[in-house]
């Protein structure tokens, strides 16, 4: 169902760090018109967990509305109790999400039982198609390829992962014990080359938030027209703003600064988050001139 690539929009905030639901729409339009696959709200890159339940919930609404069916829709559905992330999964269905984007439970550091029980659990209260998001640089928890096997094996409504391992070889063990089972999203930013021969069919993107059509374009290049060489240039050209991404820890508020320079939203990020510094700055006008983004 899912494939190609999926932008995990930020949540814009105005001066007074209240959610700017018409720069998000006017990042949506915008999004659509320049070809991506998907879009992906209230995940990691917006901010999640900084924001109350009726701002994920209006955050769903505004995007699948302004969508209007162009493109699926994927809400972020995560939560450290089982129960609250069936919750966001019901009320991300009522809304008319595609899917759901989920987490497993991380501040007690469940074993893999528990991380089965935590999915199985949403996938059979809801009837909505689950993206699994491993993030262990993130949460501290890995689930392990053999989880993953088991649960596509559970429910066929598994049928996404979103991989943040970094770790090229988690495709290989993916492919190999579920098959075509499950779509395999890259999810680390400077590995999507690679992963993308390794046979990953979508990549779940924080630099489409700002190079939207290079980033739909690498995606094609690789995967549907397996050009590989065009598709190299590609990356080698995005590589440095990647890995800044990727590794510097700020990626929202790298994102912003962006945006705000490209004239959709403030760069507000809420606390405890910090803005980014002058030198900061400086660097990122450097990368946006070389690939002609502002």
């Amino acid at each position: 169902m899912f494939r190609g690539v999926y932008t995990v929009l930020v949540t814009p905030f105005d001066s007074k760090e209240g959610v700017d639901y018409e720069g998000l729409c006017e990042i949506v339009k915008w999004q659509l018109k320049e070809g991506i696959h998907g879009l992906i709200v209230n995940g990691t890159t917006s901010e999640f967990l900084s924001l109350e339940d009726n701002e994920r919930e209006k955050i769903a609404v505004t995007v699948i509305e302004t969508v209007a069916g162009k493109v699926p829709v994927i809400v972020g559905a995560s939560a450290e109790a089982t129960r609250k992330a069936i919750f966001y999964a019901k009320r991300a269905k009522e809304l008319g999400a595609q899917g759901v984007l989920v987490l497993p439970s991380y501040y007690f550091k469940p074993n893999q039982e528990e991380i089965f029980r935590h999915f199985t659990m949403i996938a059979d209260a809801v009837d909505i198609p689950i993206m699994i998001y491993n993030n262990p640089f993130t949460t501290g928890v890995d689930i392990k390829p053999e989880t993953v096997k088991r649960l596509v094996e559970y429910h066929p409504n598994f049928s996404a992962i979103k991989d943040s391992t970094g770790d090229i070889k988690r495709i290989r063990q993916l492919r190999l014990l579920c098959g075509d089972k499950i779509k395999i999203f890259c999810g680390w930013e400077d590995l999507v080359y690679e992963s993308f021969l390794m046979g990953a069919e979508g990549w779940v993107s924080v630099i489409s938030n700002i190079m939207p059509r290079l980033a739909v374009r690498l995606f094609e290049e690789v995967v549907e027209k397996k050009n590989y060489d065009e598709g190299w240039e590609i990356y080698r050209s995005m590589l440095p703003i990647l890995e800044l991404l990727e590794y510097r820890g700020k990626a929202p508020q790298i994102l912003k600064y962006c945006l705000e320079r490209m004239g959709f939203c403030s760069s507000v990020v809420r606390a405890p988050r910090i803005p980014l510094n002058d030198e900061e700055k400086k660097e990122i006008d450097i990368l946006l001139r070389e690939l002609d983004v502002v």
